[in-house]
């Protein structure tokens, strides 16, 4: 695999995939933002798909999926990318994963709460802005929804 390569792999629920992601959101949420251990740690990692993105068997880059009762929507969260692998692309193709299995699973449509600061890299991926800013740990956050059919 070249260093630029990314893998994505896939796991419900909290096991190993989910622990690499969260060394990720703690790096990234709580050391870089800011954010409170008490607020990024919750009870959703045992009830959403870990998506983590690996270069050269290391984690990098993650998100993870909150799908709901009837299977319609899925709820993407915590998208995160460490500092020194930004500017690759890992975020972008994590996240056009999640939305090709969506597709596939029959979704309708797909929401996320966007930092501020990243609604132009979700409008590229063609997320629509809904509804008006509001605050989630201290970090202006704005809905975003993409319809899929």
């Amino acid at each position: 695999m070249s260093t630029n390569e990314l893998i994505v792999s896939k796991e419900y629920g909290a096991g190993e995939l989910s622990r690499e992601a969260l060394a990720i959101r703690q790096t990234v949420f709580v050391s870089e933002q800011g954010v409170p251990l008490a607020l990024e740690i919750d009870d959703l990692d045992d009830r959403t798909t870990h998506y983590v993105g690996f270069t050269a068997s290391k984690a990098v880059t993650t998100a993870r999926v909150l799908v709901n009762a009837h299977g319609e929507n899925w709820h993407i969260q915590r998208v995160a990318t460490l500092a020194d692998a930004r500017g690759h692309g890992y975020a972008a193709k994590i996240m056009q994963t999640i939305i090709e299995d969506a597709k596939e699973a029959g979704v309708h449509t797909i929401d996320l709460g966007a930092q501020v600061s990243a609604l132009g890299f979700y409008e590229k991926l063609g997320f629509k802005a809904e509804g008006d800013i509001f605050m989630d740990a201290g970090i202006e956050h704005r809905n975003m929804v993409l319809t899929l059919n």
